[in-house]
């Protein structure tokens, strides 16, 4: 056995460094495969005696050539579209400079930003398809010519030699279909440029009209404090209306419709894929569903009721909601006006999640924000003169604040009523809302439009999207306590302070996720999204010099977090998977398998998890082999003993001798197996101590697993009778004991035998099995009931005798 687990280390060992030595050598050798795969060989004619194998070979390889090498569906149709394109661009080109002349409010610009990173899109799409083409189309180019050139060697060395006129004619054939099929390529190849070409023309239009609108947002007439018109009592209203062009987002209804029809028809296949995401989405809440409806759970739990009640009374809701905002980030670059219908079905589908979390009180809320939503979002399609748009966010001012007056009155009452989440999160609110409000009309009226308008943004958009992750909020959480209750639902014995403090942990893990998203979003709301973002890309790319070492606080962000990744990566997996009530019980492996699996998964993430992670600090991974090497001599010496344990934890999994929760006996310690780590494994022992243990010792020494094939044990009690009892009765009595337990099991059958004669007693066995964990209470009642029959049958225990003969006994005077 020693000389198998040897050997079993050292294979593991040699296969340890080795994949060491693959991954530090992982840039290296991708470097390397790429160039050698693309090294020319140097043409060598055909040996004469395979030739007309090979003519065959070539003729195959020339038709399949000329089926790849015709223009694709694809390319035709973006040939036909260019010129379409084209002009819509040139046209759209003129009306967008007219467009940034007519001072437009900053919603109108992002409109129209929109349309234009649409354009752009539909050109980086074609554009990858037309270097597809390229590629393929070169690569087949550079293997005909060089199948030209052996053909032509080939044809060279046939006349030189005594070779059938009918074979020459056949090399000949062959040389000249090569050399038609590479003027082929060519020709297609130069059209592939042609194409390229006119697109990026095109593309360099669209990046200069959204430079130009993106310079336009941050000039400084859309600064917060810019005064943009004169205090509203000097304002006119003027006779005349300036008529804003097509391209300055005053398009008409029919062709809005045919754009957003033409985009869905450029972007099909993203379609499909969204169908599949949708079709995983009904999957994954019908499992937690199934769970919930399986497993019993708290129901003086409110907040758990709540959650698991959303997801069991509402996933149609539910799967609309997430199919609905996954569309809208998944189509990001569709037309406005569609972008802004997922929103609007977003917040309408919100309404249900959300509406019993709500005080009673601020139930209708919820409509109120999605008018408000319409509202603001209705001055992105109507083109407004200056007084008309001031009088607008004047009359969208009132009604917020008359909305928050009706709701919160009187005020100092409501502040006391008992409130929960989002009704309490509303009225702590409520004085920054009116003072907003005030803001924005005040600013209005002094001409301050830019102030009035991200014043009142805060209020309705901010609620928009406060609304929208509230859901997303609930549903997480739902999900993640359904999750849970499903993992531990499925396990016969739960520890409940240690399932509701992973709870915890989750749902706080949850809410600060969707926070930040929520403030991301909210940045989005004032336009200082970008600002941000580009505030951290300067700060984490901006490189720093120590001695030869040039580093970034991104590169070492990203170290830590891959690493912090790959450990919340690993943990997630240990949990979903290890035991054998675990994710992979519907495959219905062997006991132990699904955590031998569970620990390979986590090793490989660990290990690429180090190797990407040394890769985002620009580390040149070829520089470790060296160290791969060091490393095997630090564990043939100074690391042998870690290694042999981590060696011996592998063997533990794999070959799977003890298990968690089997009862084990080792160098006498007797306990049940809580967990097998990388090094040492936890034996809690009956006495309450945990015990760690070195995996090696489990492997090298002598190991009594008491439940690894079954845990069933054989309880024996010895007892002895006088020699005056009847042995037939007894034997019967002490049968009559066993089979009376209820616990005793009938398979195998209790058994009581005769043992032998003793010296005081005649000595009786008597032998049953039980589980292992009644082993010592059934011994105790079993012993009881014999005592209490024996008693009851007059039949005595005897215990030890001795008869002391004295000859003489000393005279009193002595």
């Amino acid at each position: 056995m020693n000389k198998k687990i040897i050997f079993s280390k050292q294979t593991f060992l040699i296969a340890f460094l080795v994949f060491v030595n693959l991954l530090c050598s992982a840039q290296r050798s991708e470097t390397t495969f790429f160039n050698d795969s693309t090294k020319t060989k140097k043409p060598q004619p055909i040996d004469i005696l395979d030739v007309v194998k090979e003519i065959q070979i070539a003729n195959e390889k020339i038709k399949e050539s000329e089926i790849k090498s015709k223009i694709s569906k694809d390319i035709k149709k973006i040939d036909s579209l260019i010129p379409i394109q084209q002009e819509d661009i040139l046209l759209n080109k003129k009306q967008a400079e007219i467009f940034i002349k007519a001072n437009p409010n900053r919603q109108k610009i992002n409109n129209i930003l929109n349309k234009w990173n649409i354009y752009n899109s539909y050109l980086e799409a074609w554009q990858i398809t037309i270097n597809n083409s390229i590629q393929r189309n070169a690569r087949s180019l550079k293997e005909t010519d060089y199948n030209e050139k052996v053909w032509q060697l080939t044809l060279e060395s046939s006349k030189k030699q005594d070779v059938p006129t009918e074979i020459i004619s056949n090399i000949n054939s062959v040389f000249h279909d090569f050399r038609k099929l590479k003027n082929t390529l060519s020709q297609e190849n130069k059209k592939y440029l042609s194409l390229e070409s006119k697109i990026n023309d095109l593309n360099s239009i669209t990046l200069d009209i959204i430079d130009q609108l993106e310079n336009l947002k941050t000039s400084p007439i859309y600064n917060v404090l810019y005064r943009r018109h004169e205090p509203l009592w000097k304002t006119t209203i003027p006779e005349t209306k300036v008529e804003i062009p097509r391209g300055g987002d005053k398009e008409s209804g029919g062709i809005k419709i045919k754009n957003t029809l033409d985009f869905f028809k450029t972007f099909e296949h993203l379609i499909y894929l969204y169908i599949v995401i949708v079709l995983i989405i009904i999957g994954f809440l019908r499992y937690i569903k199934k769970g919930i409806a399986l497993f019993e759970y708290d129901q003086n739990n409110a907040f758990l009721k709540k959650s698991l009640d959303l997801i069991s009374h509402k996933p149609k809701v539910i799967i609309a909601f997430i199919c609905m905002i996954i569309a809208k980030f998944y189509f990001s670059n569709a037309p406005k006006i569609v972008e802004d219908i997922f929103t609007f079905l977003v917040l309408v589908l919100a309404v249900p999640i959300v509406y019993k979390s709500l005080t009673e009180k601020f139930r209708n809320v919820v409509f109120v924000i999605i008018f408000f939503y319409l509202y603001n979002t209705a001055k992105a399609y109507i083109w407004f003169e200056s007084y008309q748009y001031r009088a607008y966010l004047l009359l969208e001012a009132s009604l917020v604040m008359l909305s928050l007056y009706y709701f919160t009155r009187p005020y100092k009452k409501t502040r006391k009523l008992p409130l929960k989440d989002l009704s309490l999160f509303f009225v702590k609110l409520t004085p920054l809302i009116y003072l907003l409000c005030l803001t924005s009309i005040i600013s209005n009226i002094l001409g301050y439009t830019n102030l009035a308008d991200v014043s009142l943004k805060i209020c309705t958009q901010g609620s928009a999207i406060t609304l929208t992750f509230y859901g997303i909020l609930r549903i997480l959480e739902g999900t993640s306590l359904a999750l849970m209750h499903r993992h531990y639902g499925s396990k016969g014995n739960v520890n409940l302070l240690k399932k509701v403090a992973v709870e915890k942990k989750v749902l706080k893990f949850v809410q600060t996720i969707v926070f930040i998203l929520w403030l991301l979003f909210f940045l989005n709301i004032l336009d200082q999204f970008s600002t941000f973002i580009d505030f951290f890309n300067n700060l984490l790319t901006e490189p720093y010099v120590v001695g030869s070492i040039t580093f970034t606080i991104g590169d070492i962000l990203s170290f830590i977090l891959i690493l912090i990744g790959s450990f919340i990566a690993t943990s997630f997996i240990g949990f979903i998977i290890d035991g054998d009530e675990g994710a992979l019980k519907f495959l219905r492996l062997p006991k132990g398998v699904p955590n031998a699996i569970s620990l390979v998964i986590r090793y490989l993430i660990l290990a690429f998890g180090i190797v990407f992670a040394l890769s985002s600090l620009g580390i040149d991974l070829g520089k470790f082999n060296l160290m791969a090497g060091a490393l095997g001599l630090g564990i043939g010496f100074g690391l042998q003993n870690v290694i042999s344990n981590f060696v011996s934890g592998l063997i533990l999994v794999f070959e799977r001798p003890i298990l968690p929760g089997d009862t084990v006996e080792v160098n006498n310690l007797l306990g049940t197996v809580n967990k097998i780590g990388i090094r040492s494994s936890n034996i809690s022992t009956y006495e309450g101590a945990d015990v760690v243990v070195p995996n090696n010792n489990l492997v090298a020494n002598d190991l009594i697993n008491w439940t690894l094939s079954n845990n069933i044990k054989r309880v024996e009690i010895l007892i002895g009778t006088t020699y005056g009892s009847d042995p037939n009765q007894v034997l019967e009595i002490l049968l009559e004991c066993a089979t009376n337990y209820t616990q005793a099991m009938n398979d195998p059958a209790p058994v009581a035998l005769f043992s032998d004669f003793g010296d005081n007693s005649l000595n009786f066995r008597l032998r049953f099995w039980v589980h292992f964990e009644l082993g010592l209470k059934s011994k105790s009642d079993v012993s009881i009931a014999i005592y209490n029959s024996f008693k009851e049958h007059g039949i005595e225990i005897p215990f030890p005798q001795q008869d002391i003969y004295i000859k003489s006994t000393p005279d009193k005077e002595e």
